[in-house]
């Protein structure tokens, strides 16, 4: 299916993008029986780009991410942004009817995606060897703290935690105060688990069966910093933290006369048109200083002479002599100004869709872009609770009398 689509692609312009029927997973269905942040953002970048997720969710409460704010008018406008473009089916696992409702959508699906705990669809009567009997040609995608396997399997875990037993938070420690914490382990996982999906499909082509695949916060965090590593597995030296000393010159943060801009020169060549750019032409001379390693042993010789020059005119004079230049710089923005910059929107970053309740939401979208378009180009809302359980259930065969018998009975919820 996937190389099909391939075939009828455009190659230039925006209508792969626009019609939902071009995108690269049209066609694909995706159980969603995720929650929080990782797995939905999983699901989220599948929808994104075309394929049916259906959310399968816990009558009454949902997925955990509906408490978050902030909130309109009772619901979360955080959910309805972070689960565009999915359908919402609410089922309550613990009766054998919902569990049979399952199967029949797993008997139709292409992917499943759980981030449980480790046995927990074991304990729903949805292993992966029933699942797989159910259907083999099921890619089954589990995303958990610590992974499926290993001593830590069954510790319980969010982004901070795997951070803290990464080691990330011994690199993010600065003098005297405690690490920094920078939510990016659920980000990472969600980003790696789409990629692994997307991988097996393409793999099912020709092998015609599904797979396991096993993801974790902790692995994903665990190759976030391959230098540091690279240090301690060549010669079992603890890497410092980051900011107790560089390893390239001037790479950092530095202040102008009206706030704060960062440096990035990474590599001997810019070094020569940084001392041009700041009128330093002494640094220059300097044989030493043209050298990586000879900048880093005087690092602080360097701080002194840039921070007393750059503080001499403001960031966007700094920011029109750097990019005059071509050295690497940039003014720190607030979120704020990132997102109302005029790239993001020539982008195609910012989405927006109207929810029953939130009213207009906006939200990042996609950081894809196929033919020269951003996916999606439209999207619509987070679904409400159990919106979409009569059409699913309604596709899966049922009709209305044994719908509404159903919900009598407790089993599903719209």
């Amino acid at each position: 299916m996937i190389a099909d689509q391939a075939a009828g692609r455009p190659e230039t312009g925006d209508a792969g993008a626009q019609d939902p029927a071009r995108r690269p997973l049209h066609g694909i269905r995706v159980v969603d029986l995720t929650h929080v942040l990782a797995g939905p953002l999983c699901t989220t970048i599948m929808a994104d780009l075309g394929a049916d997720v259906v959310k399968v969710e816990r009558l009454g409460a949902g997925d955990v991410s509906r408490q978050v704010e902030p909130f309109r008018e009772g619901e979360s406008y955080y959910f309805a942004a972070l689960n565009r473009n999915k359908r919402s089916l609410a089922l309550d696992l613990k009766r054998d009817a919902a569990k049979h409702a399952l199967e029949k959508l797993v008997q139709r699906a292409d992917v499943l995606v759980e981030n449980f705990r480790p046995g927990t669809l074991d304990s729903l009567g949805f292993g992966y060897d029933r699942l797989l009997e159910l259907n083999p040609r099921l890619v089954i995608c589990s995303i958990s703290g610590f992974g499926q396997t290993g001593p830590l399997r069954d510790y319980k875990a969010f982004d901070l935690v795997a951070q803290a037993m990464t080691g990330l938070m011994s690199l993010t420690r600065e003098p005297g105060r405690p690490p920094l914490r920078i939510l990016m382990g659920d980000i990472l996982t969600g980003i790696y688990s789409a990629l692994s999906v997307a991988s097996a499909l393409v793999g099912r082509v020709s092998s015609g069966k599904g797979c396991v695949i096993d993801l974790s916060l902790f692995e994903s965090l665990l190759t976030t910093f391959p230098y540091f590593a690279g240090h301690y597995l060549a010669d079992g030296e603890l890497p410092p933290p980051i900011d107790a000393g560089p390893n390239a010159v001037p790479y950092d943060v530095f202040p102008a006369a009206d706030g704060e801009l960062v440096i990035a020169v990474y590599g001997d060549h810019m070094w020569p048109s940084l001392c041009r750019a700041l009128e330093l032409p002494e640094l220059a001379a300097d044989a030493e200083l043209n050298t990586n390693a000879g900048r880093v042993k005087r690092s602080k010789e360097i701080e002194t002479a840039l921070v007393g020059r750059l503080k001499t005119k403001t960031v966007a004079q700094w920011c029109e002599i750097f990019a005059a230049a071509g050295i690497p710089h940039a003014p720190i923005l607030s979120v704020g100004a990132a997102l109302d910059h005029p790239h993001t929107r020539a982008r195609g970053m910012i989405v927006a869709f109207e929810h029953q309740k939130c009213g207009t939401v906006k939200a990042v979208g996609s950081a894809i872009h196929i033919n020269g378009a951003p996916v999606p180009g439209s999207a619509t809302p987070g679904p409400m609770l159990g919106e979409h359980t009569e059409q699913v259930l309604a596709e899966l065969g049922y009709n209305s009398a044994t719908i509404a018998g159903l919900r009598a009975e407790g089993a599903i919820g719209s």
